[in-house]
């Protein structure tokens, strides 16, 4: 393998473990939500300070708000969605846009549909439970029932989510992200033929969606990571300018991590300030960007994203952000809220155990076929054909290279005269 192939893989390697982490923090995120003191400090502000220890107002309002910010988490999966799906159908040879519309739908909706189907199951079973007087605000606006509306706006996820899996609000932009793909990539780095065709044919979509359904910030959000993956062949010319002096690297690096722990959960660190909503979102969103960045370049961020604890959690991250919550709730329920150092834990265990089994079951098999359905697609396109039959033959060449890296020479026939036997 050559050594920039190695590179590669761990930087991708990297984004997986980094997806890993941002679920983790997801599943913190609505625990502490379901503390009230955390809830009312998340629904009401800066109001309910007074109301807290030094070790809570620490966890809620510095930079150790980081380990539960689930807001930035989200942002982060919207960056690494925009930059690995861009990033696909700019670089792939085998991409084509007649395979990847019916291999994405079904990539996330057959597991949207067993998760809601597990939702309701949960919801039907503990959502009358008693969870005390003390309930947090959190857990209050759970749903205790699953209605026909909420659930059918959960599978179709194109105009909202029910109450039942609150998580999926995020899917419903990443559902929009991914059929406005073609806008995207045209966007990033504009090109003829059907990517133009595509991008031109869903405008109006983006439209409806931005103006009607208010996904403008969200779709914004995409396009950062969208713009990384376009720009990610210049990125390293810069680099190679700093990377001349190891103090401009330390410092550069520093200087990211600083803005990562700071700026990635705004909302809190920089309450003070009194900041618009508008405006700690894009500071976030710019810190989610540069996490984004440092696990594909930063050497120690590698090292610990490629660990195969987080890379395991990166492999069951989408069955653990589609699981988790109905779990949570139904835990805090059956045991009652004044027991948190009960239940939250079983909660995090049956929700991980959960989505281990999710992902063997629901979510492996959905991409499995996926894919089959995008190759059987992808054949019947004459055009792919020929790209397929020219890959193949590429790869037969290569195969001839020699062990110094050059092609053997093909000996050439010579004719020989006639009566020459």
């Amino acid at each position: 393998m050559r050594p920039e192939t190695r590179t590669t893989a761990t930087r991708l390697a990297a984004l997986d473990g980094l997806r890993g982490i941002a679920c983790l923090v997801v599943l913190a995120h609505h625990s502490l939500l379901s503390i009230p003191v955390f809830a009312d400090a998340y629904y009401h502000g800066a109001d309910s300070r007074a109301s807290q220890t030094v070790a809570e107002y620490l966890l809620t309002w510095s930079p150790l708000h980081l380990v539960w910010e689930g807001t930035g988490a989200v942002w982060t999966f919207f960056v690494l969605s925009g930059f690995v799906l861009t990033r696909q159908a700019l670089d792939s040879p085998r991409f084509t846009w007649r395979a990847y519309y019916p291999q994405r739908i079904i990539r996330l909706y057959i597991p949207v549909v067993a998760a809601v189907g597990l939702a309701v199951a949960l919801v039907t079973l503990f959502g009358d439970a008693d969870h005390g007087a003390a309930s947090s605000e959190w857990i209050a606006r759970r749903a205790d029932a699953m209605n026909r509306r909420g659930v059918l706006h959960d599978l179709t996820l194109m105009l909202g989510a029910g109450a039942g899996i609150s998580p999926l609000w995020s899917l419903q932009w990443e559902v929009w992200f991914s059929l406005l793909l073609p806008l995207f990539v045209f966007a990033v780095r504009a090109r003829g033929g059907a990517t133009a065709w595509l991008a031109l044919a869903s405008a109006p979509l983006a439209a409806y969606a931005i103006l009607a359904l208010g996904g403008g910030t969200y779709l914004a959000v995409f396009l950062v990571g969208a713009v990384l993956a376009g720009i990610r062949g210049h990125a390293g010319r810069p680099a190679s300018v700093i990377g001349t002096s190891r103090g401009a690297v330390r410092a550069l690096t520093a200087a990211a991590v600083l803005w990562v722990v700071v700026m990635l959960p705004a909302r809190w660190t920089l309450w003070a300030w009194r900041l618009p909503g508008i405006v700690t979102m894009a500071l976030s969103v710019s810190a989610a960007m540069v996490v984004v960045l440092l696990a594909m370049h930063w050497g120690p961020a590698q090292r610990v994203l490629t660990h195969r604890t987080l890379l395991w959690a990166g492999a069951v991250s989408f069955s653990l952000y589609l699981v988790h919550e109905p779990i949570l709730v139904a835990s805090v329920k059956l045991f009652g809220d004044r027991t948190f150092w009960l239940a939250l834990p079983i909660a995090a265990v049956v929700a991980l155990a959960t989505a281990e089994l999710f992902r063997r079951g629901i979510e492996t098999p959905a991409a499995s076929l996926a894919r089959r359905v995008g190759r059987g697609v992808a054949a019947c396109h004459p055009i792919q054909r020929r790209r397929e039959a020219a890959e193949t033959s590429r790869q037969q060449r290569s195969s001839t290279v020699g062990a110094a890296g050059r092609v053997a020479p093909r000996v050439r026939e010579v004719p020989r005269p006639r009566g020459a036997e």
